[in-house]
C-alpha cells in the first residue's frame, strides 16, 4: 500500500507495533506524517535516510516519544530497567520478504542527539568493533549479548523528554533471519 515502508517493528508485550518507513527524497517526511503520508501529530517510525538496507552495518529508525498515551517509541523507555530487558531481550523486524528478524538488545543507554552512537560510516571492520564496543560500555547495563565486526544491528532511537538535547537509543543485533522467500 505505501512503497516507503520498509518492514514492521514488533517489541512484544508492548505497543510498539509500527510500520517502518523510509525515504530518500525527504528524510524526515514521517516525522508528522502516518503511514497513508496524511499529517499525524505522532508521525510513523522511519529509518534514517543514510541507510542502506542490505549494506549499512547499522539502521537506525528513529520514533517519537508522546509522553502521554504511551504511543509509537515512549515505551522503550522500559529498557532503562535491566529486569525489563531481561523479560524482553528481543524485538523483531517483518519484512516485505515474508522474513522475520530477531534482534537481541545489546545496548539500552540515554545519550546526546550528537553522539558518536549516530554514525553510520566505518570504515574498517576494526572501526566498527570499537564503535560496537562504545555503544555497550555506555549502556545502563551489560546484556552479555555479543556483537563483532560481521554484526548488523537497528538502533532505535527517541527522545527523553527531559533534555531537548538527549536521546534513548535501543540497540539491536540480529540473532536470527526466520521464513520468507528464499
Amino acid at each position: 500500500k505505501n512503497k516507503d515502508c520498509v518492514g514492521w517493528l514488533k517489541v512484544v508485550d508492548m505497543d510498539v507495533n509500527y510500520p517502518v518507513m523510509l525515504t530518500k527524497q525527504n528524510p524526515e517526511f514521517y516525522l508528522r506524517r502516518d503511514f497513508n503520508k496524511e499529517y499525524s501529530y505522532m508521525g510513523t517510525p522511519f529509518m534514517d535516510s543514510n541507510c542502506n538496507i542490505g549494506i549499512s552495518k547499522n539502521l537506525i529508525i528513529y520514533g517519537h516519544n508522546m509522553k502521554i498515551g504511551g504511543e509509537m517509541f515512549s515505551q522503550l523507555k522500559e529498557y532503562e530497567e535491566e529486569s525489563f530487558y531481561k523479560e524482553h531481550p528481543n524485538f523483531y523486524i517483518y519484512t516485505p520478504d515474508g522474513k522475520t528478524r530477531t534482534y537481541t538488545v545489546f545496548s539500552a543507554a540515554v545519550v546526546k542527539d550528537t553522539a558518536d552512537q549516530y554514525n553510520l560510516t566505518y570504515a574498517t571492520d576494526e572501526a566498527f568493533e570499537s564503535y560496537l564496543k562504545m555503544c555497550k560500555e555506555d549502556s545502563a547495563y551489560d546484556t552479555g549479548t555479543e556483537v563483532n565486526a560481521q554484526s548488523q544491528i537497528v538502533s532505535l532511537s527517541t527522545c527523553t523528554n527531559v533534555r531537548e538535547d538527549e536521546r534513548f537509543l535501543l540497540q539491536g543485533v540480529l540473532t536470527a533471519t526466520d521464513g520468507g522467500e528464499n
